[in-house]
C-alpha cells in the first residue's frame, strides 16, 4: 500500500481520504499500527476506520491489506448496506476495487473540516487525550530518556503545521493543547516563551 509506505516516511501515523460507496459518504481514517493500535492479522497493514460523514459515531473499524478488507463478509455488507447474492466473493472484490481507486498515495496535504475532527478525535484517544483540546498554547520539554508521542507529533502537524516545522524537531518537547480557545497563543509567543525559559 502506497500511502501506508508514504505515511512511514513522512512520520504520520494517521492519515484520511473520503470515499463514496452507494451515494454515502465516508470519512476513511488510515492507521498505522502504533500502540495502542494493535494488529491482530497477520497479512494487515494497516487499521481503517470507516465514518459516516454526517455521523461519524457510525463507524467500522477494520484491518486491511492492499488487496481487501480484513473481516467476515457478512460484517463488511451489514455495515456498507450491500445486498447477499450468489457470487458474494465477485461483489467484495468489486467493492475493494471501489475502495483502491480513491485511496490516495501520498498523505494529503489538506484535509476538510470533518476529516480534521475525525483525525483528531483519533489522535486523542491514542494518546490518552481530550478531543476538545485542539487550541496550541506552549511547549513542554520530556525528560531524557521520554520523547513525545507520534500522536501529538500529528495532532501539532495537522493543527499547527508552521509551529511544528520550528519546534518538531526537537522529539523531546510535547505541544500542549487547551480546550479554551482564550488560551491559544500563537507561534511567536510560544517560541518567546521557550526563549525565557
Amino acid at each position: 500500500m502506497l500511502l501506508k509506505n508514504d505515511m512511514k516516511a513522512k512520520d504520520w501515523t494517521i492519515s484520511s481520504f473520503i470515499f463514496v460507496y452507494k451515494n454515502i459518504k465516508y470519512v476513511v481514517l488510515v492507521k498505522r499500527f502504533i500502540d495502542p493500535i494493535k494488529r491482530v492479522k497477520p497479512y494487515a497493514l494497516v487499521q481503517l476506520e470507516f465514518m459516516k460523514y454526517n455521523n461519524p459515531q457510525d463507524n467500522y473499524v477494520v484491518e486491511a491489506n492492499s488487496n481487501s478488507l480484513l473481516d467476515e463478509i457478512k460484517s463488511i455488507r451489514k455495515y456498507f448496506g450491500i445486498a447477499y447474492g450468489p457470487n458474494m466473493g465477485q461483489l467484495m472484490k468489486q467493492f475493494a476495487q471501489t475502495l483502491n481507486k480513491v485511496v490516495p498515495t501520498q498523505v494529503p496535504n489538506h484535509y476538510d473540516e470533518t476529516q480534521l475532527k475525525c483525525l483528531n478525535y483519533s489522535l486523542s484517544q491514542s494518546d490518552s487525550e481530550d478531543p476538545t483540546k485542539i487550541y496550541c498554547y506552549g511547549t513542554i520539554m520530556n525528560p531524557v530518556e521520554k520523547q513525545r508521542s507520534p500522536f501529538n507529533s500529528d495532532k501539532t502537524k495537522l493543527y499547527r503545521p508552521g509551529l511544528f516545522q520550528k519546534l518538531g524537531i526537537e522529539s523531546r518537547r510535547s505541544f500542549c493543547y487547551s480546550n479554551d480557545p482564550q488560551k491559544e497563543k500563537t507561534d511567536t509567543e510560544i517560541i518567546a516563551n521557550i526563549n525565557k525559559q
